[in-house]
C-alpha cells in the first residue's frame, strides 16, 4: 500500500506541478499581453505626437512662407516709393540746373555785348588753358 500511496502522492505532486505551470504560463501570457498592449499604446502615443508635430512643423512653414512674401511685397513696395522720390527730385534738381544755365547763359551774354573786348580775351584765355592741358598729355 506505500506503494500505491507513492504513486499516488507523486501523481499528485506532478498534478499540482503541472497546474501550478499552467498558471504561472496563463500569467505570464497575461502579463505579456498587458506589456504589449501598454507598448502599443505608447507606439499610438507616439504616433499621434509625431503627427501632430509634423503639422505643427507644417503650419510653421507655411507662416515663415507667407511672413517671407509679405516681407519682399513690403519691401518691393519701398524701393518703388523710393525710386519715384528719388526721380521727382532729380527732374526737380534738373530744372533748377537748366535754369541756373539759362540765367548763366543770360549773363555771360549780356556781359559780352557791355565788354567785348574783355569777353575776347577771357575767351582766348580759357581756349589757350584747355589747348595746353590737352596737349599736355
Amino acid at each position: 500500500m506505500d506503494e500505491k500511496q507513492g504513486e499516488g502522492s507523486i501523481s499528485d505532486t506532478k498534478a499540482k506541478a503541472e497546474n501550478r505551470l499552467k498558471d504561472f504560463a496563463g500569467q505570464a501570457e497575461t502579463g505579456a499581453q498587458r506589456a504589449l498592449d501598454r507598448g502599443q499604446a505608447a507606439v499610438d502615443r507616439l504616433q499621434a505626437g509625431a503627427g501632430e508635430a509634423v503639422e505643427r512643423a507644417t503650419t510653421l512653414a507655411r507662416q515663415v512662407s507667407t511672413a517671407g512674401t509679405e516681407a519682399a511685397v513690403r519691401a518691393a513696395g519701398v524701393v518703388q516709393d523710393t525710386a519715384r522720390e528719388t526721380g521727382n527730385q532729380i527732374g526737380q534738381g534738373a530744372a533748377a540746373l537748366y535754369q541756373q544755365g539759362a540765367r548763366a547763359g543770360g549773363y555771360v551774354g549780356r556781359y559780352t555785348a557791355e565788354q567785348p573786348l574783355a569777353a575776347l580775351l577771357i575767351a582766348g584765355a580759357v581756349g589757350y588753358g584747355l589747348a595746353y592741358l590737352i596737349h599736355r598729355r
